[in-house]
This record gives structure tokens, C-alpha cells and sequence, in this order.
């Protein structure tokens, strides 16, 4: 998806029904058809959804299980650095399914399916560069933060579409950054309202798993150990461990699904996108032909 003309196209090509290829009209999105093209999304391409987020966090939840397992009864600097460790993975886990999904979400827009190897091989090249643009995007936000707890939301909002902008525009990470507040900027209240909803309903999502978790935990102290002190056994660490991996694989593509579509849809309220996307969508089905 690069650049789009600057200026808004008009709105007198939005009163007619939209041309819809994939998962969401190609027309400026309300918000809860942000929210169901997310859900559509993940329920038009479970393998590189669910099942990259799936195999992933597993990998990471693996690991992280077993460094506390290993930790827990060791010296506190063993601890530290045992916790430290299990943030760097998450952060990386974070990153990596941000790229993946990116693709993902914005294939689904057209109605096309990616299988999760071509995902993986698409986003590959862009993992140092993504790397280095959540750096930079976590430092502004900490230096936000450091002016006030305002100022971090505000640098946050604005950096908040980023990650696609990097991922499907192919540009550097400057112009990543650059793009993302361009892209925000004076719909700034629209975006916070819209990532807050997001945020919320994956930390519900994940609530029901943790409660789930928290239960099946209490209700075998002597196999589990105390979850109320965190005093847990290797069978509870093992057990909070699945709690967490279900938890992470349920919501982390909502966020990232809402992510993408709010990006796609201020593209084309300011940037016409939706006829180069309408564009795409009838090459690609032209070159598919019929079906038969």
C-alpha cells in the first residue's frame, strides 16, 4: 500500500454502495465495522491469525514457563534477569505478530487469503527495521511519559499506526514515524476512541482466560500451589502458562486487526485508498478468473 495522492478524494463517490472484496466496505469505516472487519478477519484466515499468534506465543510462553520454573527458588539477581529475559520475548513476540498480522488484515481487506509461510516470508526482511521502529515509537512514548502521563497517550496516538504504515508502505522507519502522524493527524480523538475500544475488548477477552486460569489454579492447592501468594508448583507454573498462551492468541489479533483497518480506513478519508484498493481487488480477481 503505498502513499496515496494528497486531499481527500470527495465525498460524492461514498454515497454509493461501496464495492466491498474482502472483509470491509471500501468506504470510510464506522467504528463498529472497524471492529467486525477485525473479528471477520480473523475468522476469514484462522491459520495466519490464530494459528501464527497460536504457534508463536507458544514458543514464547514455552520458554518463559520454564525460565520461572528454573528461577524461582535461585538468588534474586538470577530472578531479575530470569524476568527480564521473559519481557525481552514478550516484547519480541509483540513485534513479530504486529508485522505478520499487518499483512494479514490488509490481505483480507481485498479478500485474499495469505497462508502463514508467505506471511512469515513477507515480513522476514522488515523484522530489523520493525525492530528498530518500536524501539524508537516505546522511547517517545517514555519521554511523553516523563513530560506527563498525557503526553505519553497524545506521542502514543499518533505513533500508533506505525507499524503498518512500515510494514505495508515498504518506506523507512522515519518514514514510518512521519506517516503515522500525518495519517492522525486531526482525527486524533476518532483514533484514542477507537484503540481504547479495541484494547478493551482484548483485555476482556484475555480476563476470561485469566479468571479461567485463576479458578482452575484454586481449585487444587496441593497439586497447583498458592495463587494467591504466586507460590505456584512446576504443575501450576505449566498450567498458568497455557492460561496465558489462549489468552495472548485470542487478543492480540484484535488489537493488531484494529490497528490495520483504522490505518486503511484515514487513508481513505484523506488519501483516496479505497479506489487503488478497488483497483487491486479487481486485477487480483481478474487474474484468478472464474471458478469452476
Amino acid at each position: 500500500m503505498p502513499p496515496g495522492p494528497p486531499g481527500p478524494p470527495g465525498p460524492w463517490r461514498w454515497s454509493a454502495a461501496a464495492p466491498k472484496p474482502g472483509i470491509i466496505p471500501l468506504r470510510p469505516l464506522a467504528l463498529g465495522e472497524i471492529l467486525d472487519g477485525t473479528f471477520a478477519a480473523v475468522r476469514a484466515d484462522p491459520g495466519a491469525t490464530i494459528g501464527v499468534t497460536l504457534a508463536a506465543a507458544a514458543v514464547v510462553e514455552t520458554i518463559s514457563t520454564l525460565i520461572t520454573i528454573g528461577t524461582e527458588d535461585a538468588s534474586t539477581t538470577a530472578g531479575l534477569l530470569g524476568t527480564a529475559a521473559s519481557l525481552a520475548l514478550e516484547f519480541i513476540l509483540r513485534l513479530f505478530l504486529s508485522g505478520i498480522l499487518s499483512i494479514v488484515v490488509s490481505e483480507a481487506t481485498l479478500g485474499s487469503r495469505i497462508g502463514p509461510a508467505d506471511a512469515v516470508r513477507r515480513v522476514a526482511p522488515r523484522l530489523g527495521g520493525l525492530f528498530v521502529l518500536t524501539v524508537a515509537v516505546t522511547l517517545a512514548v517514555l519521554l511523553g511519559l516523563v513530560a506527563l502521563l498525557v503526553g505519553a497517550v497524545v506521542v502514543g496516538v499518533y505513533l500508533s499506526l506505525a507499524t503498518p504504515a512500515y510494514v505495508l508502505e515498504g518506506g523507512g522507519v522515519g518514514h514510518a514515524l512521519r506517516r503515522s502522524v500525518a495519517i492522525v493527524r486531526g482525527s486524533w480523538w476518532r483514533t484514542f476512541g477507537i484503540l481504547l475500544l479495541a484494547a478493551l475488548v482484548s483485555l476482556m477477552l484475555s480476563a476470561v482466560f485469566a479468571i479461567a486460569t485463576a479458578i482452575v489454579l484454586a481449585a487444587a492447592p496441593g497439586v497447583f500451589g498458592d495463587v494467591l501468594d504466586g507460590d505456584l508448583t512446576t504443575a501450576g507454573h505449566i498450567v498458568e502458562g497455557f492460561g496465558n498462551l489462549a489468552a495472548t492468541t485470542v487478543s492480540t489479533p484484535i488489537i493488531a486487526g484494529a490497528v490495520v483497518l483504522l490505518y486503511v480506513d484515514l487513508r481513505i478519508r484523506r488519501e483516496g485508498l479505497d479506489v487503488t484498493l478497488a483497483e487491486a481487488a479487481r486485477q487480483r480477481a481478474g487474474q484468478a478468473g472464474p471458478r469452476g
